[in-house]
């Protein structure tokens, strides 16, 4: 999966040592229906310079699936146009129906902390001395949570629905950096959407001869370990 299209230069963000977060806020859009530049949805709350990603329909001859676009031409509640560009001119999607449309943040993040839960209880038996020994260790307890900086804190808003806290469900891809990368590779990139939860994780500061910023906390609610490539192309 490649870095995602979003409003800075992913490339530059990746080799200049920021990881990069892309989440997909559910639910999704769906019954999304068009006609040449113009697409209906009813009761929206798209807002302009958003990004949607196109996930699958029938006759969005214009969209590529798995590609992250700018909303634009926003008519509330109404209809929406889908740019290449932030602030581009909208795309010709054809005369479409049965659309579907994920809401998408995308994240940099100059900290990441990958701070995984683990819980291991051993069983234990007497040696031949009698005295008590490990010979087996058993997980009992396994999750995996990510917490990263959020120095644009207007964009909780953005993930919050106008909120400065709260609770969603999502899914989560991760790329990260390594200063030894080669050109188009990221050191580490996680599997593809997994699912999570996502939350504010810390106060909100302001001043203090500081940025506004917080911490969003993002939990895996995957059944299992999260997958990772190495040196994957960017």
């Amino acid at each position: 999966m490649p870095l995602p299209n979003a409003s800075f230069d992913a490339t530059k963000s990746i080799f200049a040592g920021l990881s990069i977060i892309q989440l997909k806020i559910l639910p999704q859009l769906t019954g999304v229906t068009a006609a040449t530049t113009v697409i209906s949805k009813a009761a929206h709350t798209l807002v302009n310079d958003q990004l949607l990603q196109y996930v699958s329909g029938t006759g969005f001859t214009g969209l590529v699936a798995g590609t992250n676009y700018f909303v634009v031409g926003v008519v509330a509640g109404v209809s929406f146009g889908l740019a290449a560009t932030k602030g581009g001119s909208a795309i010709a999607v054809g005369t479409s129906s049965a659309g579907v449309f994920a809401p998408v943040s995308v994240f940099t993040a100059e900290d990441l902390t990958d701070d995984p839960e683990q819980e291991i209880k051993y069983l234990e038996r007497p040696d031949a001395t009698g005295v008590n020994r490990r010979y087996r260790g058993v997980e009992t307890k396994g999750f995996e949570k990510f917490i990263f900086d959020l120095m644009e804190v207007k964009r909780l808003l953005e993930v919050f629905g106008g909120a400065l806290r709260g609770r969603k469900v999502a899914t989560c891809t991760i790329w990260v950096p390594d200063p030894d990368d080669t050109v188009g590779n990221v050191a580490l990139k996680s599997e593809s959407d997994f699912a999570v939860t996502v939350t504010r994780n810390e106060a909100l500061k302001h001043g203090g001869g500081d940025f506004s910023k917080t911490t969003i906390r993002v939990d895996s609610n995957k059944a299992g370990n999260i997958t990772w490539a190495a040196d994957g192309a960017a």
